[in-house]
């Protein structure tokens, strides 16, 4: 038996191509809001949310909510489950997104659950700080 693809309006076929052609990208809403709203179809920022949320709940979509007040960030879910097992570092500056898998960063792992009994979570754990671009500047 084969399943039918959902229905999509425009916009939802939009941002859903947007967030395709930007594998490994981490947007926040304000970021794709900004993107559309310079072209001829703009896409308002609730329903940026709203279709946002539903691609999420249809798993095509993973969130990752910031414990800095910036709200969260949406990744196509191309490489989920890599996500999970590595550490982020986020720029303060740019506002960029970075994967890192770091095997000292492992081993501070490892050593709070062992020692300490504290299980940290690889793939929410997120760095502040200024990507080396950034720095350049």
């Amino acid at each position: 038996m084969t399943t039918k693809a959902p229905y999509r309006t425009r916009q939802q076929r939009e941002l859903l191509q947007y967030l395709r052609a930007t594998p490994g990208m981490h947007h926040t809403a304000a970021e794709i809001h900004e993107h559309f709203n310079g072209g001829e179809r703009p896409i308002g920022m609730a329903t940026i949310y709203r279709q946002l949320e539903r691609f999420v709940d249809e798993g095509i979509v993973r969130k990752y909510v910031l414990e800095t007040g910036d709200g969260a960030c949406y990744e196509y879910e191309q490489e989920a489950d890599e996500c999970l097992s590595h550490f982020h570092c986020k720029c303060e500056k740019c506002g960029r997104l970075i994967h890192l898998e770091c095997a000292d960063l492992e081993e501070i792992r490892t050593h709070l659950l062992r020692h300490h009994g504290f299980d940290w979570h690889a793939g929410k754990t997120v760095f502040y700080g200024l990507c080396e671009a950034c720095r350049r500047e």
